[in-house]
């Protein structure tokens, strides 16, 4: 029989279960806390990343809004185009990219940069887990010219001299080359001598005529790589660029994985070179963009970058849709739908047939701006800056040749040179004048003598009229811009109380236009004092009472000051934006007109400033002479400001350019019912009295002729002649002119500079 030996000890059997249940309990609390933690605190996670493995999002594009004028015209619309995509998740493998990208750069013609970019947005899209498809070319070319719409045609026969379709292509700097003889003396397109530069096989010609390129071997004359012969079998018959059909090609490949040919809407400025400062451009997110603004843009979507379509981007742009979809091992369903929400359409308050007119009379200009707005509304009607732009080119397809021929463009299309600070000249005198009266310095009688310069600190500051104007009067010095009037006026104001009026009027300050614009400066004792080397200096104030010396002001502003005359005192903020509407006008948001504030003016300094104004356009005497119009009576200002620079590197016609003065005029009119104020400014353009008048004339020509006139009530008549030299004026007197109630409805300083040695009208 088994003994107590046999057997363990009890105590000990239990200890051993006791262990066994700790183990036991301690691996259950481990498993139900590890439960815990998935299925309640990374529930929400977990759920979400499985859900992911099953379903698949797409986004749904929200329409970008429409850009309309006044009259409804569209300015800017969405149009279909093709586009290529790749999908990242199906270029993991390097083999299959590497076979992906060396025919896409065959038939994109991609140069080694913008191949560089694709990989690396796909390695950014794969390392984010990110499926949105990254973009590659947003408009493909099919049947349809990228750059101006027209429809492609196939190539003719070309002289025996040139491979008309054949092309050599350097993927270095991305330029084109047509191969022709070392010793050709004419283009074979257009008859015209090549201009030839470079030796050996650098040897390369350009057309002076048709500006292409030809090079007389296949080394790049730029950088020396060796380009790449290409085929092209359509032309433009407008630009006369060519052209393969890349959808055509694409989609005969149609084995090639993860590239996604399909259908997007493209930008379209229907008024390209007339609009393009004012409405802008949009182009690519950058990845800055898609950091502060998460979940709003996709890898390839696009944002406005200057104009209304920056300005009012979050009202054009929309909000975009989900569609959420079940994939089974059969099939793929529709889970779930949020859909886009549109953008609005904007009206803006511009006129496009008159600021097809202002283009037109600008053209010849080297560097202008142009400004049409309502003195009582302050709508903007036409806002032009010369020389222009493409936005089409900038929003979709920019060539290297038009980026390079833009950006170093010395007359600077980008800017837009409305809204752009410069020194005003003359035209700011109407500050000057009114501070005068304001201020008791001055009377409409008041009388200083010009001998043709002042005498201020030992030395002289000459009047543009080197003979002088003689005893003039407040009246008489605004119709001959006499210079040494508004520099007594100035020197007995001071800099401070003067810079206390030109901030009154705006200057200094942001209009309150939609867009971004620069506020100029208006400067102070403490400015000069701060930003000088030599500081404040009694002299400097001078110039500033002529709109010179480190005073500067936009073309708009100068409007906005004009505008406070034509409509008795009011400083009205300038407006491009009409409405906004749904695309189906169910849903309308209208603006209405703003007064900043009202400027105190007596009748009397109404009277007398007005009609200084009206003698310098309509007296034989007068400085704008030349902007007189035979059917309506209108005032203004001439204005010729010192601006003369240098340029590094500028040719010597460019140089001569540079060292001319800036031309203005403004003008409001017709008296006594003004509806309409024009400012012309020509960069480096002369006289305001003999360039920049006759334009702003015609200007106001063409506001007359489009309609835009209203004429007024029988009842309204005409304003008696405003009082010159020697008339009595009546303090008691109403206003001169009785305005219609108003329709319902950084810049860098041009830096210190010495005294002017005197303006000019």
């Amino acid at each position: 029989m088994p003994t107590l030996d046999d057997h363990e000890d009890p105590g000990a059997l239990r200890r051993r279960f006791g262990v066994v249940a700790i183990v036991f309990t301690t691996c259950f609390v481990v498993l139900l806390g590890r439960l815990f933690y998935v299925q309640i605190v990374r529930g929400d996670e977990y759920r979400a990343a499985a859900r992911t493995s099953f379903t698949l999002k797409e986004r749904l594009p929200a329409r970008r809004g429409e850009i309309k004028d006044r009259n409804g015209v569209v300015l800017a619309r969405n149009v279909p185009v093709r586009r290529l995509r790749l999908a990242p998740e199906k270029l993991r493998k390097p083999e299959v990219l590497d076979e992906v990208m060396a025919h896409l750069v065959a038939v994109l013609e991609l140069t080694h940069e913008e191949e560089g970019a694709i990989r690396d947005k796909l390695a950014l899209a794969q390392e984010a887990n990110r499926s949105d498809p990254v973009s590659v070319e947003d408009q493909l070319v099919d049947d349809q010219c990228p750059f101006d719409g027209a429809t492609l045609e196939l190539m003719a026969d070309a002289p025996p001299e040139v491979d008309a379709q054949r092309v050599l292509f350097c993927r270095e700097c991305g330029l084109y080359h047509e191969p022709i003889a070392a010793d050709a003396t004419f283009c074979p397109h257009e008859r015209a001598r090549l201009v030839w530069a470079g030796e050996g096989a650098h040897r390369h010609a350009t057309c002076p005529k048709c500006k292409r390129n030809f090079a007389a071997s296949a080394v790049c004359p730029v950088d020396g790589n060796i380009m790449t012969a290409t085929e092209h079998n359509l032309v433009c018959p407008v630009c006369k660029r060519r052209f393969t059909n890349e959808v055509a090609v694409l989609e005969s490949r149609g084995d090639l994985p993860g590239v996604i040919v399909d259908t997007t809407l493209m930008r379209e400025y229907t008024q390209p070179f007339t609009l393009a400062h004012t409405l802008g451009y949009i182009n690519r997110v950058t990845r800055e963009d898609l950091d502060q603004n998460p979940g709003v843009y996709p890898l390839d979507g696009r944002k406005g970058r200057s104009g209304v379509e920056a300005a009012l981007e979050a009202i054009l742009r929309g909000k975009a849709g989900e569609v959420e979809y079940l994939m089974g091992t059969n099939r793929t369903v529709e889970n779930s739908r949020r859909p886009s929400e549109p953008g609005l359409d904007v009206w803006l308050t511009i006129d496009s047939r008159l600021q097809r007119e202002v283009r037109d009379i600008l053209r010849y200009q080297r560097s202008a701006a142009a400004v049409v707005m309502e003195p009582n509304t302050g709508e903007i009607l036409a806002l032009y800056s010369h020389p222009g732009f493409d936005p089409n080119a900038w929003s979709g397809r920019l060539s290297k040749e038009e980026w390079t021929a833009t950006s170093q463009n010395p007359y600077d299309p980008l800017h837009n040179k409305t809204v752009t600070a410069y020194a005003p000249g003359s035209v700011y005198k109407i500050v000057t004048a009114l501070a005068g009266l304001r201020e008791g310095i001055v009377t409409p009688e008041s009388t200083f003598f010009c001998p043709g310069h002042y005498t201020f600190g030992g030395r002289d500051f000459g009047c543009h009229l080197k003979t002088g104007h003689g005893t003039v009067n407040l009246h008489d010095a605004i119709k001959g811009s006499c210079d040494v009037y508004f520099y007594r006026v100035a020197e007995l104001l001071g800099m401070d109380r003067l810079a206390v009026y030109g901030r009154e009027f705006g200057f200094g300050a942001p209009t309150g236009v939609e867009i971004a614009e620069s506020v100029g400066l208006v400067p102070t004792r403490k400015w000069h004092d701060d930003h000088t080397q030599l500081g404040f200096q009694p002299g400097l104030t001078l110039s500033v009472g002529i709109g010179q010396g480190s005073l500067t002001a936009s073309p708009l502003q100068v409007a906005r000051s004009f505008a406070v005359f034509a409509n008795g005192g009011r400083l009205v903020q300038p407006r491009l934006v009409k409405r906004y509407t749904d695309a189906e006008r169910q849903e309308e948001q209208e603006f209405l007109p703003v007064d900043e504030r009202v400027i105190a003016m007596t009748p009397l300094q109404h009277a007398v400033i007005e009609g200084g104004l009206l003698a310098v356009v309509n007296d034989p005497g007068g400085t704008g002479k030349e902007a007189a119009d035979p059917l309506l009576k209108i005032a203004g200002k001439t204005g010729t400001a010192e601006a003369a620079q240098s340029r590094l590197g500028a040719s010597p016609e460019v140089a001569k350019w540079l060292m001319e003065d800036h031309a203005w005029f403004a003008l409001y009119g017709p008296v006594p019912d003004p509806q309409v104020v024009v400012v012309v400014f020509l960069e480096h353009g002369g006289s305001g009295g003999t360039h920049a008048a006759p334009l702003a004339r015609r200007i106001f020509e063409a506001w007359r002729r489009l309609g835009l006139y209203r004429v007024p009530p029988p009842e309204l008549e005409p304003e008696p002649s405003a009082p010159g030299p020697g008339d009595a004026l009546d303090p008691s007197a109403p206003s001169a002119p009785d305005r219609p109630a108003p329709a319902p409805g950084d810049d860098t300083p041009t830096g210190p500079r010495a005294p002017s040695a005197g303006g000019a009208p």
